[in-house]
């Protein structure tokens, strides 16, 4: 491959770039096929190949085998610290977020649980299951649709919140539930994240390959006392999300 080639590459690169930036390409567009940017730029087709494949490398594209390649949605930087809330970071991003919950039932603590939430083992706990979704961010009259984002499964001591299994299919989210109806405001106080591949059910429900990655948090939150309240699994989408950790716990 000769120099000038990989100048050219590289300066269609930038120029689909500075497209996608200005939103000329909007997310889920598809760019001009390889054929049609060597005749578009008087290159080889490899050297269109490569302008793609640099756009790849730079998480701005993705390909869909014999479809093309597509304009990727620009991942969401969410601040973890102790006053995480998942609603309040997506609107104050221009997001609007929506829970569906999927599921909630009572069950008694096993062991590893039990020392997360500080109880005696057998004690009966809340676990609800919600599916996390939100609009990409809205500029004019029309409501974009709704994408999942997150599948969220929290553990809360079902004797501190009583009717919370049915109260929950009404609520605009968790922690606005937990505050207005049963007075506790929760922080965060320890997060671990790790990467991990989605199971079936959660390929299905974020809407992603069987097996993709996803971002895995483990939280502990507690109440205005000290006193841990909730534990939280959440699954994240890895092509949506970056998980930052903030120093301000």
């Amino acid at each position: 491959m000769h120099c000038n080639d990989d100048h050219l590459y590289d300066q269609i690169a930038t120029k689909l770039m500075a497209k996608i930036v200005a939103g000329d390409y909007k997310p889920g567009d598809r760019l001009p096929s390889e054929n049609e940017l060597a005749t578009q730029y008087g290159v080889h087709r490899l050297t269109a190949r490569r302008a793609i494949t640099a756009l790849v490398e730079k998480d701005l594209v993705y390909r869909l085998q014999g479809r093309g390649a597509f304009v990727k949605e620009a991942k969401l930087d969410y601040a973890l610290n102790h006053k995480t809330s998942f609603t309040q970071s997506l609107f104050s991003l221009g997001f609007l977020p929506c829970i569906k919950v999927l599921g909630s039932q009572i069950m008694p603590a096993g062991q590893q649980l039990a020392e997360l939430l500080n109880i005696s083992v057998g004690i009966p706990v809340i676990q609800v299951k919600i599916l996390r979704s939100a609009t990409p961010p809205i500029v004019d009259a029309t409501i974009p649709e709704l994408k999942p984002l997150c599948v969220s499964l929290s553990y809360l001591v079902s004797e501190n919140f009583p009717e919370l299994p049915v109260l929950i299919y009404r609520a605009h989210s968790l922690y606005s539930l937990l505050k207005e109806h049963y007075g506790v405001e929760l922080h965060r106080t320890r997060t671990l994240i790790e990467a991990e591949s989605a199971s079936t059910e959660d390929a299905r429900l974020l809407q992603i390959s069987p097996k993709g990655p996803v971002l895995v948090t483990r939280s502990q939150a507690c109440n205005q006392n000290d006193q841990v309240v909730e534990y939280t699994v959440s699954r994240f989408r890895s092509d949506r999300f970056t998980l930052e950790v903030s120093s301000q716990w």
